[in-house]
């Protein structure tokens, strides 16, 4: 059930913001800023739960927070660079292009929190739960989500360089069009997750779970896919040259069309796959084992053991 919001206008004449939570103005107009961070602060910090407050375009840069209840709080573009919230309770919260880089989430409940257009660089997640989390467009650039969990969240269009998503949850997670370039990604969970046309070029996927994604015409160009499992995933028209599929499960994945020139798959389990128009110049197949794949019109020579 979501918290009913009390919502009250600004009292500053042909203000239309609304008015911050404890307060009878907005951010804008409130004359002791620093005195109302204080307090608040004080009052997270105490046990205080400020579950449904609003407190939009708020400023609690580099607050340490731990552990503060602000579930469904509204804190949309609100400056949260360098905050502490490690444990903190913001499930459903709002912070809609609210700028939290390098703050601390660390183990916090982020369950369905809004963080569409968010600037979330630098920023730690390590075992945070982003269960139904919106992350569209948002900016995650050098975050660290290890060990969180981010199944069925929406990372659609989001920038996540140099990401660490090391045994990290992402089951049914929707990352179309994102770009995930150079992230660490090893022993992650992506069944079922979306992967349509995002760039994961130079990713490390070594021993990941990939079961069922769907990585139509992604580029993985010099991805590591080592002993990682792609049973029944889509990597239908993709770029992956040169990536490394050694020892990986294959098993009844549709490569349609997918560039795989210069790809390693050596003893890759590559049963039932299709790869008809698959490019595989180049490509090392050494103990790659093709029982029942189809490869119609391709033209495939296993070198000899």
């Amino acid at each position: 059930m979501s918290i009913k919001v009390m919502v009250r206008p600004c009292s500053t004449d042909s203000c239309d913001t609304r008015a911050l939570t404890g307060a009878n103005v907005c951010w804008f107009h409130l004359e002791d800023r620093a005195g109302f961070i204080q307090n608040l602060n004080l009052e997270l910090t105490s046990g205080g739960d400020h579950a449904g407050s609003v407190f939009d375009r708020i400023d609690f840069k580099g607050s340490h927070l731990e552990g503060a209840m602000l579930s469904e709080a509204h804190l949309p573009y609100a400056d949260l660079s360098g905050c502490v919230f490690t444990r903190a309770l913001l499930y459903g919260a709002i912070l809609k292009s609210a700028d939290a880089g390098r703050a601390d989430f660390t183990e916090a409940d982020m369950t369905r929190i809004r963080l569409q257009r968010a600037y979330l660089a630098g920023a730690r997640f390590v075992g945070a739960s982003l269960m139904q989390a919106r992350l569209s467009r948002s900016v995650l650039d050098g975050a660290d989500l290890s060990r969180a969990d981010l199944s069925e969240a929406n990372l659609m269009g989001a920038a996540m360089d140099k990401v660490r998503l090391e045994s990290t949850i992402l089951k049914n997670a929707n990352a179309t069009g994102a770009y995930m370039k150079s992230i660490f990604a090893r022993r992650a969970v992506l069944t079922e997750a979306r992967l349509q046309r995002t760039l994961i070029s130079d990713g490390d996927f070594h021993g990941a779970d990939l079961n069922q994604a769907d990585l139509t015409e992604a580029v993985g160009i010099s991805c590591d896919f080592t002993l990682a499992s792609l049973n029944g995933a889509s990597l239908k028209n993709g770029r992956f040259r040169r990536a490394l599929f050694e020892r990986a499960e294959l098993e009844g994945a549709d490569l349609r069309g997918a560039d795989l020139r210069g790809a390693l798959l050596e003893g890759a389990w590559l049963e039932n796959a299709d790869l008809r128009g698959a490019k595989l110049e180049g490509a090392r197949l050494r103990g790659a084992n093709l029982e029942g794949a189809n490869t119609d019109g391709i033209d495939i020579t296993l070198p000899k053991e």
